[in-house]
């Protein structure tokens, strides 16, 4: 091979210098202007996203957050699907029902991993009731306040108050910062609420707890929530995605190592008070943010019984985890 003058070699040393400096900035530029439009429920199922934020996992993954407001998990998924949002970290399992049975997913929405689990020791709703009430049958007659009828809440509701034989009895719907005052005021004998609302409502002495009706009966284990992409982004850029699920799992081990820190992250982001922020009943997240397919199936047959699903879609075929595959290979 012929041998090039020494000052050719350095030139073209140079140049290579150059040009992969330039791709190194330019791959750093493109990394930190990944912008993602995220749906959000404001309540703790969001606290890996409060927690990406305060600590600057989305920053370390490229991530440029654009909150799109307080929405409803069915509106999320509609958003999703319309390309008007990116992804959700509060997609709620019920919506994700109805929305599989429609056919948006996965042509339109993708689950690529889960968010929130209630269980005994992690409950997420419970029903709020008037001095008045001793027991589920002195339900019989009263009003209950809710906040949709659709929701899961209130969907738990109706199936313990028929487990308990209550069934003449009247639904109000109205928003969550009435609903607990709701029941002070005399308005209604008892009230379904979610946390933080439940253990605010109760230290401010708007009623007493009757019982838990997710991480009780009827749904005693239940997976709240899923995340959800939009589908044009997960098939057009999955490095998106992934950049994603990096910082949600970082945050959840964030969360897991710092119990306290992340209560504090809660209070700071939906403005709770430090009485209601140290006894509120946080929720589950599993560290590998993988779905419980076993678990979605038996909420399905819960939810067909109780006359809720019209059909049960096998979990397996509601997911897609590959992407969430490959960054939890990164980790090993």
């Amino acid at each position: 091979m012929k041998n090039f003058p020494r000052s050719v070699c350095l030139f073209l040393a140079a140049i290579i210098v150059v040009l992969s400096s330039n791709c190194w900035s330019i791959s750093v530029a493109l990394a930190a202007e990944l912008k993602l439009r995220i749906g959000l429920i404001r309540t703790d199922s969001a606290l890996p996203y409060f927690v990406m934020r305060e600590q600057g996992f989305d920053k370390r993954n490229g991530l440029l957050f654009e909150a799109m407001g307080d929405k409803s998990g069915a509106q999320i998924l509609t958003d999703l699907a319309a390309g008007t949002l990116d992804v959700s970290v509060t997609a709620g399992s019920i919506p994700v029902f109805f929305a599989a049975q429609k056919g948006l997913i996965p042509s339109k929405v993708v689950l690529v991993g889960a968010s929130s689990i209630a269980d005994p020791d992690h409950p997420s709703a419970a029903v709020l009731a008037s001095p008045a009430i001793k027991t589920w049958t002195d339900l019989k007659g009263r009003h209950i306040a809710i906040t949709d009828k659709r929701s899961i809440n209130t969907i738990a509701l109706t199936m313990r108050l028929k487990q308990e034989g209550v069934r003449d009895y009247r639904l109000l719907e109205m928003a969550y910062p009435n609903i607990g005052l709701a029941v002070a005021g005399g308005n209604a004998a008892a009230a379904s609420l979610s946390e933080p609302y439940l253990t605010q409502s109760i230290l401010r002495g708007d009623g007493k707890l009757l019982g838990w009706v997710i991480g009780g009966a009827p749904f005693e284990r239940f997976q709240l929530g899923m995340i959800a992409v939009n589908a044009d982004l997960y098939r057009n850029n999955p490095q998106a995605v992934k950049a994603y699920l990096r910082g949600h799992l970082q945050s959840l081990k964030w969360i897991s190592q710092n119990p306290d820190g992340a209560r504090s992250i809660l209070s700071k982001w939906m403005q709770l008070t430090p009485e209601v922020t140290k006894k509120i009943k946080l929720k589950k997240w599993p560290l590998d943010a993988r779905n419980d397919p076993d678990l979605l199936d038996t909420m399905q047959r819960r939810l067909l019984e109780a006359g809720v699903l019209h059909s049960q879609i096998p979990a397996r075929q509601l997911y897609d985890e590959r992407l969430l595959d490959e960054v939890l290979k990164e980790r090993r």
